[in-house]
């Protein structure tokens, strides 16, 4: 929404394009767009959560209270102030209703634009960023239980390596790679499930830090700019931090999962490795079983296919984002 005024008040022009409209409710659409693939996807979504709870509770591992503690706060914390940095700035009647009139497409109807403009944006605020946030941590919690459960797995596979009196023979191997795969199907249908979800969150994210690189100009480019984006600066600070912190909760615990995999299959590299060693005899069925396993590369979670979250993100994202802000800065200039 701020972004929507900002440009409204820099950029004004007499005629108003279909794209500009769409771009300044970008926001909007995409948690319109997440709330629908959501619902959609409920039956998906709850099968899902099933499984992680199932695994969980096969590696006796339940998930920290202090999880669903501090889900609960960044709920709640994160569109409340959303809230307070987009409505304490304009505590004055002809700010706020430039707003309100912009919320309600061009159309004055009330005296007493202030509280119009905190309610509505209340409501608006809750809406879009406490469904983005809900999605945002469920996806986090999701990812850091599978790590849990792929590391957990490999932990014990570890120790029976390093255990000179345990026996590895293919028996054991194959129950080994049985959970591996059960571990690695709930995998799969967290990716097709949520892939496009975390697109449209990750996307979002990129475009509010490149919003507010190009608004708050920090190179002094645009210095025509600077009178219209103080009474939004609070807002616009809020919007990149949200954005980079999200990005960084997503990226951070969708790439453990990556690293876990790896860690998964070194394991089961090294008892491979053993069981070779060992010469115990198997058929060729087995064998091919055991290679097929194994030639599989570590699982990587992705936004929908468009990058793919692990340690190597980082860098080439936010270079991407810095060099698109600073083309736009010099368009704009």
């Amino acid at each position: 929404m701020i972004g929507s005024i900002v440009t409204k008040d820099i950029l004004i022009s007499t005629f108003q394009s279909v794209n500009g409209k769409i771009a300044r409710r970008s926001v909007d659409i995409a948690a319109f767009l997440i709330w629908g693939i959501m619902t959609i996807r409920k039956k998906q979504i709850y099968y899902l959560l099933h499984d992680v709870e199932n695994l969980t509770r096969i590696k006796n591992k339940e998930n920290p209270k202090l999880w669903a503690i501090t889900s609960i706060i960044i709920i709640i914390v994160v569109p409340f102030a959303a809230w307070m940095s987009m409505t304490i700035p304009f505590l004055d009647e002809c700010d706020t209703k430039i707003l309100v009139k912009s919320l309600s497409f061009g159309f004055d109807l009330v005296p007493d634009n202030c509280y119009v403009l905190f309610f509505v944006v209340f409501i608006r605020e809750f809406f879009v960023y406490t469904l983005r946030t809900t999605v945002t941590v469920v996806y986090v919690i999701i990812c850091c239980s599978l790590r849990n459960a792929l590391n957990t797995h490999s932990d014990l596979g570890a120790k029976r390596i390093s255990n000179p009196n345990a026996e590895i023979g293919y028996v054991y191997f194959k129950s080994y790679l049985q959970t591996h795969e059960r571990v690695l199907s709930v995998l799969k249908s967290f990716e097709k499930t949520m892939s496009l979800p975390i697109f449209l969150i990750a996307s979002s994210d990129f475009m509010a830090v490149m919003f507010g690189i190009v608004r708050l100009d920090p190179l002094n480019n645009l210095p025509r700019y600077e009178p219209h984006i103080i009474k939004y600066t609070y807002a616009i600070i809020f919007i990149s931090l949200r954005g980079i912190v999200s990005f960084l909760c997503i990226s951070t615990a969708a790439s453990d999962v990556h690293e876990a995999s790896k860690n998964a299959k070194d394991v089961q590299k090294d008892m491979l490795k053993q069981i070779l060693i060992s010469g115990e005899k198997a058929d060729i069925q087995e064998l091919v079983h055991l290679s097929i396993s194994h030639s599989n590369p570590p699982f990587i979670l992705s936004a929908w296919g468009a990058f793919h979250f692990t340690k190597g993100l980082y860098l080439p994202a936010f270079g991407a984002v810095l060099t698109y802000s600073l083309l736009i800065m010099q368009i704009l200039k």
